[in-house]
């Protein structure tokens, strides 16, 4: 006999899901959720990274003493309407490479559109006179910059005055090396300081009297022993005119 066509369907059984497909279902719909999030992200980075909007106008350059800020400014334009998001560190590393006196940089985004340049420069031991100005070298015997005038005097660095010091690299290295290991309190209290040979570095006080330095080994050693004996009350009536710091273990006044 034929179907009766109001005769209702057969009821399908449903069985509830298990704890896993569960777990399996929402990670799938965390997982669409999530995709789309970071397609989001990317679109928003993209469209930040070349906007406009964020295109650099303002440069703000601090630390500069040895460096004109001028001149940093100058080195950093490239990077004025560049958006803010495409310059780090390195393209501002990159940009002032070519100076000396600049030692590290750190950069800071200011969003929307200005960027932080801090310059951190090599500290200068010692100058040398090229006339009417003063070259200012680092510990390591670099040239870091040439000053004039006014800028020159507010330096109180030993000065390293004799042409056959200089002319000999190895020599002036062995100077410069010895006043980097000064500490900064004793630096400033030298004149000037020379050398015939890597073995016999000689400094001159503000006050006159000379010290007898000998090579750069054990300098921290005998930045310790000059300090001591400077801080010893004076004898007037035996004043002392040298310091012998040659060999630390044994230094000699006379």
């Amino acid at each position: 006999m034929a179907e009766d066509a109001t005769r209702p369907a057969d009821n399908v059984v449903e069985f509830p899901e298990t704890q896993g497909q569960v777990r399996r279902r929402h990670r799938r719909v965390w997982l669409i959720s999530g995709a789309g999030v970071l397609v989001l992200l990317a679109i928003l980075g993209a469209v930040l990274y070349f906007s406009p909007v964020l295109a650099i106008q303002q440069i703000k350059v601090t630390g500069t003493d040895l460096l004109e800020q001028s001149r940093a400014e100058e080195l950093l334009e490239p990077v004025i309407e560049e958006p803010l998001p495409q310059v780090g560190q390195r393209t501002v590393e990159d940009l002032l490479a070519g100076e000396p006196a600049v030692d590290t940089v750190r950069v800071h985004a200011e969003p929307p559109n200005s960027l932080s340049v801090e310059i951190v420069e090599h500290q200068p031991v010692a100058m040398v006179p090229e006339g009417e100005g003063r070259v200012l070298y680092s510990a390591s015997g670099e040239a870091l910059a040439t000053l004039t005038g006014e800028r020159a005097s507010t330096y109180q660095l030993p000065s390293v005055s004799s042409v056959d010091d200089v002319s000999d690299p190895e020599v002036f290295d062995v100077i410069t090396s010895v006043l980097g290991t000064l500490p900064e309190p004793i630096r400033t209290r030298m004149e000037s300081a020379s050398a015939e040979t890597v073995d016999s570095v000689t400094l001159q006080l503000t006050d006159g009297r000379t010290v007898l330095w000998g090579n750069a080994d054990k300098g921290a050693r005998k930045a310790q022993v000059l300090e001591a004996l400077l801080n010893v009350p004076e004898n007037e009536e035996a004043p002392i005119q040298e310091f012998d710091v040659s060999t630390p273990d044994r230094p000699v006044t006379r």
